[in-house]
Order: structure tokens, then sequence, then C-alpha cells
């Protein structure tokens, strides 16, 4: 890592970038932004952007596992997409999964492979899910792995997108997750009905 940033600091003070740093940085705008949307689908449509561009970056910088599973996860992201609106699509995203074993076997580079395919199979768990909570959650757990994979490779641009992930997920979920208002859990007072008059009793004038 300290290599990667000796040679990085010369680039960025003479203004010019190689073109795996420039996809590097993409893919951080992309993993930067995906934790703040909302929605499930606003989620999946803008992690897009970091798979694609953190595929070209991996495969520029030396890292044949993060650069394929990125590409396979720009497929998983379209499968899943199907999930929250075809559960056929099921059986098509869980046919990916055992793709990643494969991947890493084919690809093996020691211990960054090893945290690369299990940052990939918790984020496939995570794709998975059509609840937000359980989305975010699960992601949580997954992008430290990938933090260690990056760290290993020395891929600062990926490293920067994990920790604003972790951050923003974590912060998403503790404003989702807060105590509801006391006045929402305040039964509605109820406004007695009055009694009808008794037989031959009069109405008051």
């Amino acid at each position: 890592m300290s290599e990667f940033l000796t040679d990085l600091l010369p680039l960025a003070g003479a203004g010019g970038w190689s073109a795996a740093q420039l996809f590097g940085f993409c893919g951080t705008l992309g993993g930067m932004l995906w934790p703040f949307f909302r929605s499930r689908t606003g989620m999946l449509l803008v992690q897009l952007v970091p798979c694609l561009c953190f595929a070209l970056h991996f495969a520029m910088v030396g890292a044949p596992t993060g650069a394929a599973l990125n590409a396979l996860a720009a497929l998983q992201v379209l499968a899943a997409l199907a999930i929250g609106t075809r559960p056929a699509f099921r059986i098509v995203y869980l046919l990916i999964l055992p793709v990643i074993a494969a991947v890493m076997a084919v690809t093996w580079a020691g211990l960054p492979s090893a945290f690369a395919a299990a940052g990939m199979a918790l984020i496939s768990l995570a794709r998975y899910q059509t609840r937000v909570a359980l989305f975010r959650g699960t992601m949580l757990v997954a992008l430290p792995c990938w933090f260690v994979h990056n760290s290993l490779v020395g891929s600062v641009p990926a490293m920067i997108s994990d920790l604003t992930g972790i951050a923003v997920n974590a912060w998403m979920l503790l404003r989702g997750n807060g105590p509801a208002p006391a006045s929402s859990t305040v039964p509605p007072t109820r406004i007695p009905t009055p009694m009808p008059p008794a037989a031959g009793e009069g109405k008051p004038s």
C-alpha cells in the first residue's frame, strides 16, 4: 500500500492520473453515493457504477479476483433487480452463487482472493434481501471483507468507497431503526358517546 501511495502522490502533484486510478475514483464516487438512496432498487442501480468501474480498475492494478468478481457482480445486480418484481428470478440469482467459488479458484492470488470471495458472497446475500434494513445490515458485514482485499492490493479508491459505505449504511440503519416518537405509542383518546334519553324522559329545550 505504501508503494501505491508513493506512486499516487506524484501523479496528483503533476495533475495527471493513470487510467486505472480514473476508473477507481469513478467507482469510488458510485460507492459513496449508493448508500444514500432509500429504496432497494435505487441502491442496486447505483451499485452498477462501482461494479463496472472497479472491474476495470482491479484488472489494471493486477488484482484478477477483484476484477472478475466485480464483473460478475454487475450481472448479479441485474438479476437482483428482477427479484423484487419477478420471484422466478431468484433461481437465476442463486445460480450465480456457485460461480463465485469457481472464479476464486481460477484467479487465486492468495489472501486477497479469499477476502474478495468472502466479500462477494456476503454482498450476494445482501442483494438477495428485499427488505432495505436487511440489505444494509448484511452489507455492513460484507464491506469490511472487501476493505481487507483492497488494502492488500493497495487500492486507495476502493478503500475510500468501502469506508464510506460502512459509515453511511450504519448511519442510515440507526436513523431508520430509532425509537418511535412517544406520541405514536399513546392510544388515541376516546370521546364517550352520550347516552340516549330514557323512555318517557324529555329532551332538554
